[in-house]
Parts: structure tokens; C-alpha cells; sequence
């Protein structure tokens, strides 16, 4: 069956399942392991970060890389919505900013017990870090509030799956059948 002859009810029920597919795929993955409140220690949102954002061939926790995961997305489903749709690009560039810091925050060396500072004066270096930390979390937020806002939108504006109409012979509440 040809695209331009598919019942809109497939249509809607293949964009919900594409909205769907990038909230659970991508937002949700990026929070995976996130706690309530967010560390305070640069060295646990570190670990936290990298345990969602790096897959297990790279140190980290997650099955698949997500930046990967949703630039497959954006070319496999991204065509079925409109390039301007604003929860999409709140998307697309906090993943610039995820995959801009990801490597190099995520790889970077960790502070040494050993270096003689203690946690309550910390050097200005791992303050700077822990501010880069909270960027990038920040970002792994905004793209989960994207995500999950895109998809309640699609599933509420594109309507229900089928539309169909009452089989005949059933009554409702206020027409004549009992409760």
C-alpha cells in the first residue's frame, strides 16, 4: 500500500507510536538512574552521567548510545512531524549541547583523594567541572521534558488511534440503558 493511500488512523497511531519511541527511547533514557535531587558531588553526578549517557562498550550503563538512539530516530520517524515543531527543536539543541560536553566532561580524569584538597575548598578547576557537570544534566533534563512534552502533545492532538463509531444496540448512560 502505497503512503499517500493510508487510512489516517494508521497514520495517527504510527505518529504516536514515533512520539512515543523518542520519549521512552531518549528522555527516559537519559534520566534512567537520575536520583530526586541531584548530586552535589562532582564526582557522583559524573559517574550518575555517564552510568545514561555512555553505553556499555564505553564505560557506561546504558544498552545503546542515546545520541545515537535519537539521530536514528530523527531519520527513521522525524519526517512525519514538522521540522518547526518547538518541543522538537528544545530537543535537538539540547542534544547539540549533551553531545558537545558528553566526551570530554565524561571522559575527563577524576580528582585524586590523594591531591590534598579537601571537599570543603575545593579548587577552582573541580568547581568549574562541577558546573559543567550541572550544564550537561541540565541539558539530559531539558530533553526529557521536551520529550515527554512532544509525545502527551501528539497523542492528545492527533486523537484517538481508530475512531469508530458505538455498535448499534448499545446503550449508554442517559440514553435509555442502565448503569
Amino acid at each position: 500500500m502505497a503512503k499517500s493511500n493510508r487510512h489516517p488512523e494508521d497514520r495517527r497511531l504510527r505518529r504516536k507510536t514515533a512520539a512515543f519511541r523518542l520519549k521512552h527511547d531518549v528522555g527516559k533514557a537519559l534520566r534512567w538512574s537520575a536520583p530526586e535531587a541531584r548530586e552535589g558531588d562532582a564526582a557522583a553526578l559524573r559517574a550518575r552521567l555517564a552510568n545514561d549517557l555512555l553505553p556499555r562498550t564505553r564505560g557506561g550503563g546504558a544498552g545503546r548510545d542515546v545520541l545515537e538512539m535519537f539521530f536514528e530516530w530523527k531519520k527513521e520517524e522525524g519526517q512525519m512531524f514538522d521540522a518547526g515543531d518547538p518541543d522538537l527543536e528544545a530537543v535537538g539543541r539540547a542534544i547539540e549541547t549533551i553531545a558537545a560536553a558528553r566526551d570530554e566532561l565524561l571522559g575527563g580524569a577524576q580528582p585524586s583523594p590523594a591531591s590534598g584538597r579537601s571537599p570543603s575548598s575545593p579548587s577552582k578547576k573541580s568547581l568549574s567541572s562541577l558546573s559543567s557537570l550541572v550544564a550537561l544534566d541540565d541539558a539530559c533534563v531539558e530533553v526529557s521534558r521536551a520529550c515527554t512534552a512532544f509525545y502527551r502533545r501528539i497523542a492528545v492532538e492527533d486523537g484517538p488511534e481508530i475512531v469508530r463509531s458505538p455498535p448499534s444496540g448499545i446503550h449508554h448512560r442517559g440514553r435509555g440503558g442502565r448503569a
